[in-house]
């Protein structure tokens, strides 16, 4: 079942992401996060962003989540996409049902672009992305170091709607949120 995060899920999502920063060069992360510090991520999300979770047999599986491209106003119509499975659950289509739920949401916020960051060598992930209708847009070689290792990344864009269609969906968002 894909739903909305609650705060009993926070724990467990923590747990996937630590196991990408202690064993994968998905994220460029090099410090496991503490609880309440990746808590206090979570809730500086959540505030603007949807982040949704896979859970099967009452254990999170997945979860994927949207947030900010750049912090900068102008920017607003773009969001940046994170997809993150247990190590153990991979390559049985969890990614792909987290894929479709947030693309939904994305576009129903009314967003125009979607990006993903993914990492050189992460040929599932890039896999995933072209399947959803993602294009690989840029690449950074050595763009970072993990463990001794200098990575490139990707830049992967999808886009959502036409620009008409974003405004209308996101104007309206923005003014329903300052009526709460």
């Amino acid at each position: 079942m894909i739903r909305m995060l609650e705060e009993k899920d926070i724990e467990p999502c923590l747990s996937i992401y630590n196991w990408y920063i202690a064993n994968s060069p998905a994220t460029f992360e090099t410090e496991q996060l503490s609880l309440s510090a990746f808590t206090e991520r979570v809730h500086r999300i959540v505030k603007r962003y949807p982040w949704i979770v896979l859970e099967e047999e009452g254990r999170v599986i997945g979860y994927a989540y949207l947030s900010a491209f750049n912090e900068r106003a102008a920017y607003d119509w773009t969001c940046d996409l994170a997809v993150y499975l247990d190590h153990e659950e991979r390559g049985r289509g969890a990614g792909s049902k987290l894929m479709e739920a947030i693309i939904q949401l994305a576009e129903r916020d009314g967003y125009h672009h979607m990006t993903s960051i993914i990492t050189e060598g992460n040929t599932a992930s890039e896999h995933l992305h072209r399947k959803f209708g993602f294009e690989q847009m840029m690449f950074f070689p050595k763009a970072g170091n993990k463990n001794g290792r200098w990575l490139g990344v990707h830049y992967y864009v999808r886009t959502l709607s036409t620009l008409e269609e974003a405004g209308k969906i996101f104007n309206y968002r923005i003014e329903a949120e300052k009526d709460r």
